[in-house]
């Protein structure tokens, strides 16, 4: 049968006996027969990486410098699973924009933004990385004892309400940067639609890696439903850190030659530290 989502208006083909079905454009989970968001908001994603450290691994090895004995002489010391809460909304927003520039002078456009975000419910570190992550939609669960079980499970800290602040901040950012693009001077900005959807409070699981090598500790965090390397460190090969030197030579000046060194993104691959050894 046909039904239309209740968050972002797709429609969608269910089967007959599907009375509760999860949207595959924006995650939401609805009741088919009412056509509403389901009473209870309170999911989480089930942790399906069974082996982090060897998704941790297999990343750091294709980093420049690492140590080509790496894998060989690495000792695997602990793994601690994390359940972030996570508030998921879905955005729409559009808006008809009245601009000036120098080509086309005065001149009116229509803009669009759709989004789905996470947002952490507590602040602390390991929340901290997933501050603006591509989160999956899909393969949510009803919470239930067994997750609540699992890992170290951490209840919000901040309200839906500050959440939803954030979020909205996040769409009129995201409208008025598409609009700003467009000319070099904005005269105004109607917004016709401006909605903020909560999809409900979701539990994330984050593995977090401990491991030796050579007499030093390093971390790593790992997606637990993806498998994806969020942030890590590494030990840097003796060759790779005297050509790191050699480029940049302030970090002699620093003091800095036993820092760690902080690498900007890495795309959907997360962050990277090296740390010299």
């Amino acid at each position: 049968m046909k039904t239309r989502c209740p968050v972002c208006g797709a429609e969608l083909e269910v089967p007959e006996t599907a009375q509760v079905f999860e949207c595959p454009y924006c995650g939401t989970i609805f009741d088919t027969l009412k056509g509403s968001k389901v009473d209870q908001q309170h999911f989480y994603f089930s942790p399906t990486v069974e082996n982090p450290y060897d998704y941790l691994m297999r990343f750091i090895e294709r980093q420049y410098g690492v140590p080509s004995d790496l894998r060989e002489n690495a000792s695997y010391r602990k793994r601690v699973l994390h359940m972030i809460p996570v508030y998921f909304f879905h955005l729409r927003g559009a808006a008809d924009v009245k601009a000036l520039s120098r080509k086309y002078g005065y001149f009116t456009a229509s803009i669009e933004e759709v989004d789905d975000i996470g947002i952490p419910a507590v602040d602390n570190p390991v929340a901290q990385l997933l501050e603006d992550y591509p989160f999956p939609l899909r393969g949510k669960r009803f919470l239930d004892e067994k997750a609540v079980k699992s890992g170290v499970f951490y209840k919000p800290t901040l309200s839906p309400s500050y959440a939803e602040t954030i979020a909205r901040r996040r769409l009129e950012n995201a409208l008025i940067s598409e609009a700003s693009s467009m000319a070099e001077q904005i005269v105004s900005v109607n917004y016709r639609v401006f909605k903020v959807d909560l999809k409900g409070l979701v539990h994330y699981p984050v593995w977090e890696i401990e491991y030796g090598y050579r007499g030093n500790i390093f971390k790593g965090y790992v997606d637990g439903v993806t498998g994806t390397v969020i942030w890590t460190e590494h030990p840097l090969a003796a060759k790779s850190r005297a050509l790191q030197l050699a480029l940049g030579g302030f970090f002699i000046a620093l003091g800095s030659l036993t820092a760690i060194t902080v690498v900007a993104s890495l795309g959907k691959e997360g962050g990277l530290a090296a740390i010299f050894s």
